[in-house]
């Protein structure tokens, strides 16, 4: 699997706060796995968290 673009993170957030979709949803809309999305949102909290 490629690596996560910036734009790509992005839309994951945009999608998880506007659509309301399950991971699964936005994984197949993404073309990832689910596990590949709820992985990434990990990451992104934690940055956020960090205030990174």
């Amino acid at each position: 699997m490629p690596a996560w673009m910036e734009e790509e993170e992005q839309r994951l957030l945009r999608m998880i706060r506007e659509t309301g979709l399950a991971q699964r949803e936005i994984a197949q809309k993404l073309g990832r796995t689910e596990a590949a999305v709820s992985a990434r949102l990990t990451i992104i909290r934690k940055r956020l968290a960090e205030g990174n």
